[in-house]
This record gives C-alpha cells, sequence and structure tokens, in this order.
C-alpha cells in the first residue's frame, strides 16, 4: 500500500500551491490561474433553462432537520435557518428541507411533513426564506425555491424515543443513544 499523505485543503493557501501538488501526483485537474469574484465570478453566471431562469449558480442543498414539531410543522429555529438561506445569496434553494410525505415516512420524530395541517407553516418558511433573499438581493428574481419530498423507508424512525431533542449551545440538535 502507498504511503502518500492526504493534502488537507485547508493547508492550501494559493492557486499555484494547489497546482504544483496537483503535479506531483501526476494528476490533470484544469484550475484557473486566478479566482475571479464579484461580477467576473462564474458562480454570478445565471443559468437558463426551458422553463425559468436561475439567477446565478449558488445551491443550497436539502438537509434533514431536527427541529420541527411532533405534528411536523417548522419551528422557529427552522425559520431562523430558512430567513439565513435566503440571506445567502443563493439563488437556488433546491430543497432546503427534508419533509416527510407521510408521518410514519419521518426518519425523526422532529422532521418536517408535508401534510393539510402543516400547509400554513410551510408556507410560513417559503415567505421568510424570499422576504429575507429580497432585503439581501434586491429583489427574488431568478430565485428558485423548492422542497425535497421524501420517506425514509426502513430508516423510518417517526417515533422514535431514543432520538430526544436537546439544545447544544444556541443550536437544536438530537442526542441518538447507541442501539444495543
Amino acid at each position: 500500500m502507498s504511503e502518500q499523505t492526504v493534502l488537507r485543503l485547508g493547508t492550501v493557501r494559493n492557486i499555484s500551491q494547489f497546482q504544483e501538488h496537483l503535479r506531483s501526483r501526476n494528476l490533470s485537474i484544469p484550475c484557473d490561474e486566478r479566482i475571479l469574484v464579484g461580477q467576473d465570478s462564474p458562480l454570478r453566471a445565471v443559468i437558463h433553462d426551458a422553463q425559468f431562469d436561475i439567477g446565478n449558480r449558488i445551491a443550497v442543498q436539502p438537509m434533514e432537520g431536527w427541529d420541527g414539531t411532533l405534528d411536523g410543522n417548522p419551528t422557529e429555529s427552522t425559520i431562523r435557518r430558512w430567513r439565513r438561506f435566503g440571506r445567502s445569496g443563493a439563488k437556488l434553494i433546491w430543497g432546503g428541507e427534508a419533509v416527510a410525505v407521510t408521518p410514519e415516512g419521518r426518519a425523526n420524530p422532529n422532521q418536517l411533513l408535508i401534510s393539510p395541517h402543516t400547509e400554513k407553516g410551510l408556507g410560513q418558511l417559503r415567505t421568510a426564506l424570499i422576504e429575507e433573499h429580497r432585503l439581501a438581493a434586491g429583489s427574488d428574481r431568478g430565485l428558485l425555491v423548492g422542497l425535497q419530498l421524501t420517506h425514509s423507508g426502513r430508516f423510518c424512525r417517526p417515533h422514535d424515543t431514543r432520538a430526544e431533542p436537546r439544545i447544544v449551545g444556541k443550536y437544536h440538535a438530537a442526542a441518538l443513544t447507541a442501539q444495543s
């Protein structure tokens, strides 16, 4: 087995150092000589699609939140996170949250749920995100927001009493006990 060390990307301080690392490994990965920022950044380029335009190439990927209510509605913590998504400048909020399609399909007891009784709460998430995005970006032009609808299959734990929510610092988290 090879004794090569792994380069920690956090230790790379400039592009030439990264390119030297690629050469030392005999790797051919295209890399720009300089990072373009501001209006010149490729991340600012619009994505054109037949149905819509997305205002830039920055995206928020779906995550499975542990901070919904037991009935599947968002909490203030969930709304705060979505406000931050809006403030981020990302124009593609592709899911933002993994939302269960049935109560028994939830991965944890605090996962959001799409249902008639959660419609208002999910609408509040979208509204909060768009309001914050308009404040940060000046408009919601090019913004695309969606939900990842999910069923956790064999990993469903909608009533798992071992997953008790607790506060860690200022963030809501869940503690799982080890299975015996």
